[in-house]
């Protein structure tokens, strides 16, 4: 049976966006501090450039359709500094944080394939299929830190 598809708007589109590449950035700066190897620092920097680049990028259509810029609820921010501080406590080694960092990705991937399927204006969706293609580059490089 064909389940009936929520066709989002541009606003939706660029919003889901902004807010998944804000929360990536903030993932990555709360992690930062905690990693020792070189390497997965590296790649966590040019992940957090790529975040910071995709929020602009979504903050900027957001503004050029009128929609507002909302920033995630502060209480799921808060639950997921958290969880990291946790997990992080328990095992902070690299291959650990990579695993977690290839989750979050993961789950990104899932999200914005959903809006693919789901959005309906083009630039939307060209803005989507790049940050798709972009966490999937992310787990690629990380994976040689497992």
């Amino acid at each position: 049976m064909d389940t009936v598809r929520e066709l989002l708007t541009e606003e939706e589109c660029f919003s889901a966006v902004y807010k998944s590449a804000k929360m990536g950035a903030e993932a990555i700066i709360n992690l930062l501090p905690k990693v020792t190897s070189d390497g997965l620092r590296s790649q966590m920097t040019r992940q957090l450039d790529g975040y910071e680049r995709y929020a602009a990028a979504a903050r900027r259509e957001l503004e050029r359709v009128g929609g507002p810029v909302k920033e995630e609820n502060l209480i799921v921010r808060v639950t997921a500094k958290m969880g990291m501080a946790f997990h992080t406590l328990v095992d902070a080694s690299t291959g650990h944080i990579a695993e977690m960092l290839i989750e979050g990705s993961n789950m990104n991937i899932t999200d914005m394939t959903r809006l693919l399927n789901n959005c309906v204006d083009e630039e939307a969706l060209r803005l989507v299929q790049e940050v798709v293609s972009f966490e999937g580059c992310n787990v690629e490089a990380l994976k040689r830190y497992l």
